[in-house]
């Protein structure tokens, strides 16, 4: 059976839309939990309180109390620890919309390759909304409601697992072709005497060079980036009690969210996608975004990667078909 995607092109009847799709949805007068990134410092494409706003607005007037929720970043960043992030949240400004929670409480959850370190607000919510900005990703090739739970809903030691779990291991003698290292998005490989040498210490093990060695030479020390993220987003996916996902497909830049600077922009806005579905919005936001590119795949020739891998181990681990059917709200 597919998944109902709903999709608004207006981004200026965010709030009508919003309330139309998850009206009835959520019981009234009860506590919901808003999944989001709440954007790097000096980012200029991340999401804002403004860009949030609407949806905000259109849960409280559904009677519905907000409480905002993230957890730290693994990498080098103020959001890295509890005090830093709780500080990026009030200079950006987002404890203006509603209650902001930054947790580094967690639940282990078994996965088929790791014991993911869940946030355990998440779980334990009766109520979840899940705000997600599609844009690229160099890791994931782009970053939707998988990436967004994958990463974002686990605590900093269970994203680590991950990216380690990733990195490449020679299984056959390099042939010199020079690909991997082309590519490395991380400046991780070089050509010596034309063999590739890896440095472990800067890959981040986005599994890009094991996915594009036309000689298969490289494997992953566990499993590919894609398959364990979806494995740590599935960890959530699976015991929420009540969720529903929204896709917001604006600033669509070549990196992600974490980025300080930003990075380019590689495709036009196209608007924002419903769905209780995870896997199916994902999809969705991915074929909407070639649609509007004349069929080219940004993520796939900015990046390197098949946005719909991630998407395939995800429905495999969640059991949720990424099949749909796009409908229009009307307004």
């Amino acid at each position: 059976m597919k998944a109902r995607v709903y999709f608004c092109q207006d981004f200026h009847r965010l709030t009508e839309a919003t309330k139309k799709v998850l009206s009835g949805f959520y019981p009234r007068n009860s506590q919901i939990l808003v999944k989001l990134h709440f954007g790097e410092p000096g980012n200029p494409t991340a999401f804002t309180p403004k860009d949030i706003q609407p949806i905000v607005k259109a849960l409280k007037d559904l009677d519905l109390e907000v409480t905002l929720i993230d957890t730290p970043v693994a990498y080098h960043s103020p959001r890295n620890t509890l005090e830093g992030y709780q500080k990026v949240v009030r200079e950006r400004g987002y404890h203006k919309l509603a209650k902001v929670v930054i947790s580094e409480k967690s639940k282990a959850v078994k996965v088929k390759d790791f014991t993911a370190l869940v946030c355990r607000e998440l779980l334990e919510a009766k109520n979840v909304l899940v705000i997600s900005h599609v844009k690229g990703h160099l890791c994931a090739g782009f970053g939707g409601a998988i990436k967004n739970f994958g990463m974002g809903g686990l605590m900093i030691a269970s994203k680590r697992t991950i990216h380690d779990f990733c990195k490449p291991k020679f299984v056959k003698k390099c042939r010199g072709c020079g690909t991997c290292a082309r590519l490395c998005p991380f400046g991780a490989i070089t050509m010596v005497r034309q063999e590739a040498q890896i440095n472990l210490k800067k890959c981040a093990g986005c599994s890009i060079c094991q996915l594009n060695c036309p000689y298969q030479v490289l494997a992953p020390k566990k499993a590919f980036f894609d398959d364990l993220l979806a494995q740590g987003a599935a960890a959530v996916i699976n015991h929420l009690q009540k969720a529903y996902y929204i896709n917001i497909i604006k600033n669509v830049t070549r990196k992600c969210d974490c980025d300080r600077k930003g990075s380019e922009l590689i495709s036009p806005d196209a608007g924002v996608l419903f769905s209780e579905n995870p896997v199916a919005i994902d999809k969705a936001s991915v074929e909407l975004i070639k649609k509007i590119n004349q069929g080219k795949d940004v993520f796939l020739a900015f990046n390197h990667k098949d946005p719909h891998l991630q998407i395939q181990y995800c429905a495999k681990y969640t059991h949720k078909s990424p099949a749909y059917s796009l409908k229009k709200i009307n307004l």
